[in-house]
């Protein structure tokens, strides 16, 4: 079993808090390989937007006004279902993390939405000044455009575990990563936690009971708090291909 410090992002909040702008940029993951002048230039055209909880930075379908990154909160970026409205959760961005930046490079609108889970702060981009710095700046143009080939490897990886793995094995995952960040740590929701796995509460809740039944995890109401990382992360590994 695996113990630590509670892997929701709370150390991770402290760290920002004071920072500069560039040393914000310099910790996310979408910049972390630009050199200082690059993030210099990068954090000259930033500004500090504040979202309080359930507020809609973007709806699918609206082009960029601004690349954001998260200093302090928690933003969740999600899709729904055409036929059913049931949402998808694609990723909860927390500090230093970009948020659906692809539409920032490409011109295209946003194919998701994403609200503020939590009073959050954002480091935004203005898109018209981020625009103009792409066109005079080729380094910066191309080590962007490689960490965006990452993140679409992480997409496609997401497909497969939606087309290729049963909930369970998807559940299993999710609470490796967690764990591995730290625990305890706190559960969403049930429908929460369905929306992260492309599922229906009735399942995601059944599963995790099973999972406990199991003794993969242990829980204290809606809280993890021990969990067996070896037994979670080879359920995780195996699909029905």
């Amino acid at each position: 079993m695996t113990s630590g410090t509670n892997g929701t992002g709370t150390n991770d909040a402290a760290a920002s808090v004071g920072m500069t702008d560039a040393e914000v940029l310099a910790r996310c993951p979408l910049f972390a390989d630009l050199p200082d002048d690059e993030l210099s230039v990068l954090a000259g055209i930033a500004e500090r937007r504040r979202h309080a909880a359930g507020t809609l930075l973007f709806l699918a379908g609206d082009l960029p006004d601004a690349l954001h990154v998260v200093v302090r909160g928690r933003i969740r970026v999600q899709v729904a279902s055409p036929r059913s409205g049931r949402p998808l959760i694609l990723t909860e961005e927390t500090p230093f993390h970009a948020v659906a930046e692809l539409p920032s490079f490409d011109g295209g609108p946003y194919p998701a939405h994403a609200e503020a889970e939590v009073d959050s702060e954002t480091l935004a981009l203005p898109q018209a000044a981020l625009d103009a710095l792409l066109d005079v700046r080729p380094r910066l143009s191309r080590t962007l455009l490689g960490t965006l080939g990452r993140r679409l490897r992480r997409l496609v990886g997401l497909i497969e575990r939606l087309s290729f793995q049963e909930v369970v094995q998807r559940l299993a995952a999710l609470l490796a990563d967690r764990a591995d960040a730290g625990v305890p740590f706190d559960l969403p929701t049930n429908a929460e936690l369905a929306a992260s796995l492309g599922t229906v509460p009735e399942l995601a809740s059944r599963n995790l009971s099973r999972l406990a039944q199991q003794g993969m995890v242990r829980l204290d109401g809606r809280r993890v708090v021990d969990a067996d990382l070896a037994a979670l992360r080879e359920l995780a590994s195996t699909a029905r291909r």
